[in-house]
């Protein structure tokens, strides 16, 4: 299911936007900040180097990128898809594809957003990715609040409220509160606007860039300017302009400008607010509908200006940015304007029918401030027409929002006190959360730490342990295992072979070695030790074994091999051995002999008793004949070999 989704998700994406032979946006569009007034609107590795956790970061770090560096977000967005579609990363690919649904949805590309947006929500859904769905109702809500269908935005931002309580705080949750802010001021719910945009502002200062806080401090002060509340929105429409200043956020300052221009405006200071927005009509931005704002501000400033013909000029285009972004508050907004700026030429009838349009564009958006304007437009233009009755209605309609929109502003300032104190208090008790997290975090870290020392001595005993254990079966000169643990593994070897295969044992005697000792010293006698051992060690199978049995005396075990094989084997280490050149400083040896007895399992002995026994009279008989001999046992045990292993004489 999960395939199909991401299947339908790249067929939707291909319909929306060209996409070049290897499947990334051939041309993306840039994102913006959530409008403000408007309520809407790294080194990184090389694609061949990036693993999943590095497509992850990339998501991350595009997100970021939308609101505070545009041309980098649209570079990290196509990379992360490019790469995620090269790995077959379904989950890389989805969370690419919101970056690129935020572009789409703040170009105004709305339609092609939706059809994005649903199989998104769809497959995050499926995969029970709460974050991922999350966001994807988040755009799904704002589309329809857009849309001024804020039924169905309620149910999207329901749903998407019920996720985020799964998930930690992030910039997704930005994104989450600004959205429902912007539709809350669009529903005309003056309570909850601020309280999400304060919520914003919170998650911005602790995940985001400066550009996220200018975007939450404007939006703040959007839905206080809405209620009639410009001594809070001019002082956090100027904090937000000193931010772009000293961070160099310049792409946010057409909006801050603008939101604050429109304080001006309805303050009494047309000349203030054209002043802010002239640069942005001289030079429009990319967003269409950010710009039929900032358009319309600037006819209303000329109308109050008495400037009629270049307002004409100015909210013409204005009108046009908001038909061709199809953006019905924007369009309201500029019928409005038409209204006043018909109703100064004397053309009372054009602005009626002006006002009259705006007023049919008033269920795309339940803003007070709006509502207040053009009941009080219709007022005047219909006392001026003489049709006193439709004049009385709409200046009592006009009335009843204007004393709604002065309580409005009494209960936003103390809303706003109140808020403050709740946030601040929220930010306290989450300070003191953090804090015991800090403290039970460091406790478990020097828990961790100590539980890391606990087990290294557990590890060291063990070493140690082991390495006891090893050197009780081991020989200190030779490093051979000793004769005890010889002996209890030829007991072990001798029930698991159980007359199936045959085991030989040998027993080595090295020739003439006390002579060497006598004639070289110790040390030197030592170091034939050493060397023979060795060297026979490197000749034997990974089944086979051997151990100093006793001074110059050496126990050889082979598995599955007979005593033929054995002397065979053991004829070519003896000519080994008599290669073997042996130095230790100015002393040197070579042409050295050893002799060999062999018994083997269960030819010559049922026990480790008896094959010792026979292994050993058969290295007596070499011996007796002139050493550097191999001798197999003889079928028959003499009566003189009775005494039993190592008991006959050596020489």
């Amino acid at each position: 299911m999960a395939a199909d989704l991401a299947a339908d998700i790249a067929a939707k994406m291909a319909a929306v936007t060209p996409l070049d032979v290897q499947g990334r946006l051939a041309s993306a569009v840039m994102p913006a900040p959530a409008l403000l007034f408007r309520h809407g609107v790294n080194v990184v590795p090389a694609k061949s180097q990036l693993d999943k956790s590095a497509i992850d970061r990339i998501n991350l770090q595009g997100l970021a990128c939308l609101m505070s560096n545009r041309q980098e977000g649209r570079r990290l967005s196509q990379m992360a898809l490019a790469a995620a579609a090269a790995l077959s990363y379904e989950r890389g690919q989805a969370y690419a594809r919101l970056n690129e649904l935020s572009l789409l949805f703040y170009d105004d590309a709305v339609d092609d957003a939706e059809r994005l947006c649903l199989p998104l929500a769809d497959y995050f859904h499926a995969q029970a990715d709460a974050e991922g769905e999350m966001s994807a109702r988040v755009f799904l809500g704002a589309i329809a609040s857009r849309r001024g269908q804020f039924e169905l935005s309620e149910q999207h931002f329901d749903r998407a409220r019920a996720l985020a309580g799964q998930i930690p705080d992030s910039l997704y949750k930005f994104a989450l509160y600004s959205r429902i802010g912007i539709d809350a001021l669009g529903r005309g719910d003056a309570r909850a606007a601020p309280r999400n945009f304060l919520l914003a502002l919170d998650m911005a200062e602790r995940f985001g860039t400066a550009a996220h806080r200018i975007n939450s401090l404007s939006n703040l002060a959007s839905s206080q300017h809405d209620l009639g509340n410009d001594e809070d929105a001019i002082p956090l429409l100027t904090e937000a302009l000193e931010i772009i200043d000293s961070d160099r956020v310049d792409h946010l300052r057409p909006l801050v400008s603008s939101n604050l221009a429109m304080c001006y405006l309805f303050s009494g200071k047309p000349a203030r607010a054209l002043e802010l927005v002239t640069p942005y009509v001289e030079a429009p931005v990319d967003a269409l509908a950010v710009r039929a704002f900032v358009f319309c501000l600037a006819a209303h400033a000329l109308i109050l200006l008495g400037e009629y013909a270049r307002a004409d000029l100015v909210l013409s285009q204005a009108q046009d940015f908001a038909r061709a972004g199809a953006d019905y508050e924007e369009q309201m907004h500029g019928w409005l304007v038409r209204g006043m700026l018909e109703f100064a030429l004397g053309n009372s009838k054009q602005a009626l029918t002006a006002l009259e349009t705006a007023h049919d564009l008033l269920s795309y958006t339940r803003n007070p401030f709006y509502q207040q304007q053009i009941f009080k437009g219709l007022a005047n233009i219909c006392a001026h027409l003489g049709n006193w009755k439709k004049a009385y209605d709409h200046l009592q309609q006009y009335q009843s929002y204007s004393e709604a929109h002065s309580k409005s502003a009494r209960d936003s300032r103390v809303l706003m006190r109140n808020l403050e104190k709740e946030m601040k208090s929220v930010k306290e008790e989450r300070d003191r959360a953090l804090e015991l997290q800090a403290a039970r975090e460091s406790e478990n870290q020097k828990l961790e730490t100590l539980n890391k020392e606990l087990a290294h001595q557990i590890h060291h005993v063990n070493s140690l342990q082991t390495t006891l254990k090893e050197q009780a079966i081991r020989d200190h000169l030779t490093g051979l295992y000793n004769r005890r643990h010889f002996e209890t593994c030829l007991n072990a070897f001798l029930h698991e072979a159980a007359d199936q295969f045959p085991i030989t044992v040998a027993i080595i005697d090295l020739d003439l070695f006390k002579s060497v000792n006598d004639t070289y010293g110790h040390n030197f006698g030592d170091e034939v030790l050493i060397q023979f051992s060795r060297m026979i060690d490197r000749q034997l199978r990974g089944s086979d074994m051997i151990c100093r049995y006793g001074g110059e005396e050496f126990c050889l075990l082979l598995r599955e091999a007979d005593a033929e094989t054995a002397s065979k084997k053991l004829a070519g280490m003896a000519a080994m051995y008599r290669e073997l050149v042996i130095t230790q400083g100015p002393h040197r040896l070579s042409d050295c002999t050893f002799s060999v007895g062999i018994a083997e399992y269960p030819r010559h002995g049922a026990t480790r008793h008896e094959l010792l026994m026979r292994a050993d009279t058969a290295l007596y008989a070499a011996k007796m004949a002139g050493r550097n001999r191999i001798r197999i046992a003889a079928e028959e045990l003499p009566a003189a070999a009775q005494s039993g292993p190592g008991q006959q004489a050596r020489a």
